[in-house]
C-alpha cells in the first residue's frame, strides 16, 4: 500500500477557486445542519452533533474565506473536529445506555470518508479500525441495530476501496503526466525539446488550416561559432552558454510564443502571430538580448536567426525549411544577423536558391562570408 499522503500542491491559478468551493461546501453544509438544529428546537431538544457541526462548518469556512492557513490544517481541523464531536455523542449515549440512533451512523461514514480523503491509506485504515470497532462495541452494549453496524462497515470497506484504487489510479496518472512531460523537454535547458515543438508547430499549422486561428511565425536561432566555444572553453562552459541562452529566449519571448531547443545549438522559437512589425519587432529582441546578455566567466555570444511565416507555405515541413535555409543565410552573409526574407517558393536543398534578403538589427557582415557551423 502507499504511503503517500493524498495531499497535492494546489497551483496559485487553482487556489483562488478551490477556496471558493471549499467555502460554498462548507457554508452548504452549515445550512444543512442549520435546519436539523432548527427541527430539533422545534421538538423541545437540542442534541450535541448538529449544533456542534453547524459551529465547525462556519468555523472552516471563515477559515478559508479570511485566512491562507495551509490545506492541510484545515483538512485536520475538519478531520479532528468532526472525531470529537462524534466522540461526545457517543459517550452521551453510553452514559445513557441508548441504542444507537440512525442519525449518529451517517456521521460515523463522513469519518470514513474523511479520513481516507486526509490522511495516509494506512493510517487512515487504522483510524477507521478504531472507529468501527467502537460503533461495534457500543452497539452490543446498549443492543442497538446490528444491521445499521453491519451497513456502517460495507460502507467502510467501499469506501476503503474506492479510495485505495483511486489514489492508485491518481498516481499512475500523474507517473504517466510526468513521463510525457519529460519526453518533450530538454534535460539541459528545461525547455521543449525538438519533439514537443514540433508536435506544438502541427498544431498550429492544422488551427490555422481550419481557420480556427491565424498565420503564425517560427524562428531557428543558432549560437554562432558554438564549435569554438567547446574546444576553447570546454563542454561544461558550452553547456552553461547553451542554458543561458535558452534563459534570455524564454524571457524574451515570454507570452506572444514558446522556445524549444532544437538540437545542438539551434532553438526554435514559435511566435503566434505573422505581423511584420511585431516579428521583426521580436527577433530584435532575441538578437540584441543574446549579443548584450553576458555573463561573468562564460565568453560572449552571438546568434543567427531564420524567420519564416506559416502564410508562405503549404505544409509544415516546408514551413521549417524556409526557416532552416534563411538561417543558413544569415550564417553565409556574416552571422550576428536576422534572416527575415520575403515570401520565396521551396526549393528541394539540391536546386540552387536565389540570393539572400538581409535584415538585421545591428552590424553588418563582414567581407568573407564563412560557413554555417
Amino acid at each position: 500500500m502507499t504511503r503517500r499522503t493524498p495531499h497535492q500542491p494546489v497551483s496559485r491559478a487553482q487556489e483562488p477557486l478551490r477556496r471558493r468551493v471549499y467555502v460554498a461546501v462548507c457554508l452548504l453544509a452549515a445550512a444543512a445542519l442549520a435546519v436539523i438544529v432548527l427541527v430539533d428546537l422545534r421538538g423541545g431538544r437540542i442534541e450535541i452533533g448538529p449544533t456542534a457541526g453547524l459551529t465547525l462548518c462556519l468555523g472552516v469556512a471563515a477559515t478559508l474565506r479570511f485566512t491562507r492557513v495551509p490545506w492541510v490544517v484545515v483538512d485536520y481541523m475538519v478531520l479532528v473536529g468532526a472525531t470529537g464531536i462524534v466522540a461526545a455523542q457517543l459517550l452521551q449515549l453510553q452514559q445513557q445506555q441508548v441504542p444507537i440512533p440512525l442519525r449518529t451512523y451517517f456521521p460515523g461514514v463522513f469519518l470514513v470518508i474523511a479520513a481516507f480523503s486526509v490522511l495516509p491509506v494506512r493510517a487512515a485504515l487504522v483510524y477507521g479500525g478504531a472507529l468501527l470497532a467502537v460503533f461495534a462495541a457500543l452497539s452490543f452494549a446498549t443492543g442497538s441495530d446490528v444491521v445499521l453496524l453491519g451497513e456502517l462497515i460495507l460502507a467502510s470497506l467501499l469506501i476503503a476501496h474506492l479510495s485505495y484504487f483511486g489514489r492508485q489510479v491518481s498516481a499512475e496518472r500523474a507517473r504517466s503526466d510526468e513521463q510525457y512531460r519529460l519526453s518533450r523537454t530538454d534535460v539541459l535547458t528545461g525547455l521543449e525539446n525538438r519533439r514537443g515543438m514540433y508536435e506544438r508547430v502541427q498544431q498550429a499549422f492544422s488551427r490555422n488550416v481550419r481557420g480556427e486561428s491565424g498565420a503564425f511565425t517560427v524562428m531557428l536561432a543558432d549560437i554562432d561559432h558554438f564549435k569554438r566555444v567547446n574546444d576553447t572553453f570546454g563542454h561544461d562552459v558550452g553547456d552553461q552558454v547553451l542554458q543561458r541562452v535558452a534563459q534570455v529566449l524564454g524571457r524574451e519571448v515570454g507570452h506572444q510564443g514558446s522556445v524549444a531547443r532544437w538540437g545542438g545549438e539551434e532553438f526554435l522559437i514559435l511566435l503566434e502571430t505573422d505581423d511584420p512589425p511585431v516579428v521583426r519587432a521580436v527577433a530584435g529582441q532575441v538578437w540584441h538580448a543574446v549579443r548584450s546578455g553576458q555573463v561573468a566567466g562564460l565568453p560572449p555570444v552571438t546568434t543567427s536567426l531564420g524567420v519564416a511565416s506559416s502564410s508562405e507555405v503549404v505544409s509544415v515541413s516546408d514551413l521549417l525549411r524556409v526557416a532552416d535555409r534563411r538561417l543558413y543565410e544569415a550564417k553565409e552573409a556574416g552571422r550576428d544577423r536576422v534572416q527575415l526574407g520575403p515570401a520565396r517558393p521551396v526549393v528541394p536543398p539540391s536546386a540552387p536558391a536565389s540570393g539572400p534578403n538581409l535584415s538585421a538589427p545591428g552590424r553588418g557582415a563582414p567581407t568573407s562570408p564563412a560557413s554555417r557551423e
